[in-house]
């Protein structure tokens, strides 16, 4: 069940909600939220429902265990705790990506062949099994946070506003939420608001930007210029953004509305100065993840320069394959790491000068030079490895055959753009990219001041928000084009 759909909306939600608000006891309040998330999950996967509940009793009884401090080999027990949660991801997730590699291998030395395992994968078990890690591992480290509570850890792992596509929720930053927590009204309306502008994200433009990519992607190859290369690509990177970012800011908007808050997942991403400001920006609760359960654990910087580069090309290893059994997960994800490497060597090199002038053009280099790498790499994301040498190839003017007889192609195909983006596209992704920066906060810090304006603009504000809902719940009805990228990861 997506959120932005009318099933969800008309209908799951009000239902969840009214039944919620109608209970004031916190247990009941619980279980509403336990049984509402299960119903929600078993709406689209009905068979993985076991699976959830095998995995929630298995990290409870783990837990349990490892929340007694006087338990022998309590390290033993983390480790295969650790390694059944991704033991359970790995056979879903990677087991038909491993069985293709060996083939491989296998074929090359004249050797039989395994048979290729293909299993359906669960919608969103890379983030609950992360959710299930964290929770082990922070009893691990604390055991009071054991959770003697079934039903509270269950609720913890299945929270449906985060359960498909996160946040990934870390146990101890909602532990205490889960037992005792505050809804009111100023908090409720703040979730409406937020959610309003998560989905206006996702249906209004992330779902144009989808159309226009999927076209220009899905026609032959040599039916579209440079052009149209660079369009599609643009495209996706804003599709990503708001596809994603709308689903958390959706998330955590209803989170608000039960009473929770849930730590931000994404920061204006394509304001990043670098890339490694990218990802301090850019899925921060995946980023925090890998931080503080892979890269820290490791060492992290602590071990010298080789070995901080090591840990980092680590962690960007399994950055890359969390997203996907596919070479082009992993490249991407290695491409980040090298790029991170290059400037945190360059950094300690150059030196800042002091002209001010000087500086901010810098900055701007910087941040130009910095999208382009991000724009790049998420041609390699969406596409894989052959094809985004192809296309960059295009986007520079040139077929990958440029040197055979095609040459130079043309800039404009006309024909195949008239049909595929039309004046609205271009006016969402000039909005997209506008509002893909974070201007708006001077503008309110400027205004704040002044309590008539401020007054005028919160007027303002409150008259959109009930335009864009309106825009959203019409757009649902009259189109059935509405996917979502992360169901797949």
């Amino acid at each position: 069940m997506l959120f932005s759909s009318i099933t969800f909306l008309g209908f799951f939600l009000p239902f969840i909600l009214v039944l919620y608000y109608s209970i004031p006891n916190r247990i009941y309040r619980n279980c509403v939220l336990f049984l509402g998330s299960l119903l929600f999950y078993a709406w689209g996967e009905p068979k993985f429902i076991f699976l959830m509940f095998a995995s929630i009793i298995l990290n409870y009884n783990m837990g349990l265990r490892l929340g007694n401090p006087e338990l022998t080999r309590r390290k033993t027990l983390l480790i295969i705790s650790i390694i059944v949660n991704i033991g359970i991801l790995f056979v879903f997730k990677y087991l038909g990506f491993s069985c293709r590699i060996i083939t491989a291998i296998l074929t090359s030395l004249h050797l039989k062949p395994l048979r290729i395992i293909n299993l359906i994968m669960p919608i969103g078990i890379s983030f609950y099994t992360f959710q299930e890690i964290s929770y082990i591992v922070d009893v691990y480290r604390n055991p009071e946070l054991s959770q003697k509570n079934l039903l509270n850890l269950g609720l913890y792992i299945s929270f449906f506003p985060q359960l498909i596509a996160g946040p990934i929720v870390r146990y101890h930053d909602i532990n205490e939420q889960i037992v005792e927590r505050n809804e009111n009204l100023s908090q409720f309306s703040n979730g409406i608001e937020r959610f309003i502008i998560g989905l206006s994200k996702k249906v209004l433009i992330a779902n144009a930007m989808a159309q226009v990519c999927d076209n220009i992607y899905s026609a032959d190859f040599f039916s579209y210029g440079t052009y149209a290369a660079w369009i599609a690509a643009i495209a996706y990177a804003l599709q990503i953004y708001y596809d994603f970012s709308g689903y958390s800011d959706m998330a955590i908007g209803l989170a608000k509305m039960f009473g929770f808050d849930l730590l931000e997942n994404f920061n204006y991403p394509y304001a990043a100065s670098s890339i490694t400001d990218f990802w301090k920006r850019w899925h921060i609760s995946l980023t925090n993840f890998f931080r503080d359960y892979v890269y820290i654990p490791l060492g992290g910087n602590r071990k010298g320069n080789k070995r901080t580069i090591f840990n980092r090309y680590i962690v960007f290893f399994t950055t890359g394959l969390w997203h996907g059994a596919s070479f082009n997960f992993i490249l991407w994800g290695l491409a980040h790491g090298t790029l991170m490497t290059i400037e945190r060597l360059l950094g300690k090199k150059v030196k800042i000068t002091e002209c001010k002038s000087i500086r901010i053009i810098i900055s701007i280099f910087h941040r130009i030079l910095t999208l382009l790498f991000i724009l790049f790499l998420w041609i390699l994301f969406r596409n894989g490895t052959k094809m985004t040498l192809k296309l960059l190839l295009k986007m520079a003017g040139f077929n990958y055959t440029a040197f055979t007889s095609y040459g130079l192609i043309p800039w404009f195909q006309d024909g195949f753009l008239y049909l595929s983006i039309d004046t609205k596209f271009y006016i969402l992704a000039a909005l997209g990219i506008v509002f893909s920066f974070p201007w708006w906060r001077k503008v309110r810090i400027l205004y704040s001041k002044n309590s008539v304006i401020s007054t005028a603009l919160r007027s303002i504000k409150y008259l959109m928000l009930g335009c864009l809902l309106v825009l959203c719940f019409a757009n649902l009805a009259s189109n059935s084009y509405n996917p979502f990228i992360y169901f797949r990861f």
